[in-house]
This record gives structure tokens, sequence and C-alpha cells, in this order.
């Protein structure tokens, strides 16, 4: 499952470089970074039944949460800049693109305490053999390991509130749900016990990227028209 997402972000991640290439849009920029760690985090975890617990598949791990924890917000960015895109009048002022910057940041700030007081642990779920910075009942691998309560993920929470308020404004003006439909399955997966305990959150990840990128496909998709035209 874990290598079906690995693929699927690294399709997300070459059009992404397409779209990059061809547009030099700014949403795309503060994608590529953090589309290219969640194909990181998927392969370790699939690769983790063949490297078995220790120090490779320890320090394999540890980039995953670094990257979640300096740019798994950025998307909150890429949604004023999807805004600007989409002819929202208010996103023309300097400040409105500062304020998302500024939530971005704030929110940055908020997690970087973890970079040197977080610690992650040897976890055993279904047939998967990772590393993680909480241990439950259902995933601890011995029945007398300890137990780890994780942080609250503020972060992501309101990234998906962000992404998901972003694409309905893009669905009522442009007619296009998809962004929404991304943010609202990335919280579903994330939220929902019945979903995360499946580790359907890595899925969510693909629908909430999936969308922000077709959104910018989407509102650039003429300006990738009309070179081919002449």
């Amino acid at each position: 499952m874990f290598l079906g997402f690995a693929i699927a972000q690294t399709a997300l991640f070459v059009w992404s470089l397409r779209l990059w290439r061809e547009t030099r849009t700014k949403a795309i920029a503060v994608i590529l970074f953090p589309l290219f760690f969640l194909i990181w985090d998927n392969l370790r975890v699939a690769a983790g039944i063949v490297i078995g617990f220790g120090e490779p598949l320890y320090w394999l791990t540890w980039p995953v949460f670094w990257a979640h924890w300096l740019s798994g917000c950025w998307l909150i960015i890429a949604s004023g800049s999807i805004l600007r895109l989409a002819g929202f009048d208010f996103t023309s002022h300097k400040w409105v693109m500062g304020a998302f910057c500024l939530v971005a940041t704030a929110l940055v700030l908020h997690d970087l305490p973890l970079f040197w007081t977080k610690e992650i642990y040897p976890v055993c779920e279904f047939d998967l053999i990772r590393y993680s910075g909480s241990v439950t009942e259902a995933n601890r691998c011995t029945p007398d390991q300890a137990l780890v309560k994780g942080e609250i993920p503020i972060a992501p929470v309101v990234t998906c509130f962000v992404v998901i308020g972003t694409g309905i404004a893009l669905w009522v003006r442009r007619g296009f749900p998809w962004m929404t439909i991304g943010g609202i399955v990335m919280l579903l997966t994330a939220a929902v016990p019945a979903l995360n305990r499946h580790r359907l959150d890595n899925l969510g990840e693909v629908f909430i990227k999936g969308g922000s990128i077709f959104a910018i496909w989407f509102l650039t998709r003429g300006s990738l028209a009309r070179p081919a035209a002449h």
C-alpha cells in the first residue's frame, strides 16, 4: 500500500516539476519540497519490513519528521497564491499574501521545539515496521512496550482548513471542487480513528497535494496552451 502511495506522490512530483518549468508559478515552488519528502516517507515505511529496526531505518525516518515540521504547512502559502491565480482581488494586496505566510511561519515556529525535544520509537502494526513519534496499544511491538502519547497536530489541522476554505472559494467562483475534496479527504483520514488506524492518512496526503496541484494546473492551463498556438 505504501509503495503505491510513493508511486502516486512521485507522479504528482513529476507533474509539479513540469508545471514549474512551464509556468514558474510560486504555488508550485512551495509544494515541491514537502512533496519530495512525502515520497521519502512512503518509501521508508514500505522498506521497513525489509530493513528492520536499527540505525539505518532510524536515520531514514528523521528527515521525514524534520521536513514535516518545517514544510508541512506550506500548503497555506500555496493556497494564498492559488487564490491570486484565481483572480480574487483581495489577494492583490501584499498584506494578504503576507498573512498567509505569517500563519505558516507561526505554525513552523510552534513545531520548532520538536527538533530538539522529540524522540521516535519503534512501532509495529499490520505488516509494517517503522519508527513513530507515538506508541499506542494498537501499534506497540510488545505487550510491555511503554506507551508514548503524541503531540496535538495543530499545523496539519490548520492547513487542512485553509486548503478546504480556498477550495470552497474556487468551487463557488470557478466551479472547481477538487481542492475542497482533497482537503476534506486529508482531514477525515487524519482525524477519523477508523481511517487513521489503517494508516490512510498517507492516502489523504495524496488527495490534498493532488487537489492543490490540479487546481494550479486548472488555473494556469490557458498560459500552458498559448505557446503551442504560436
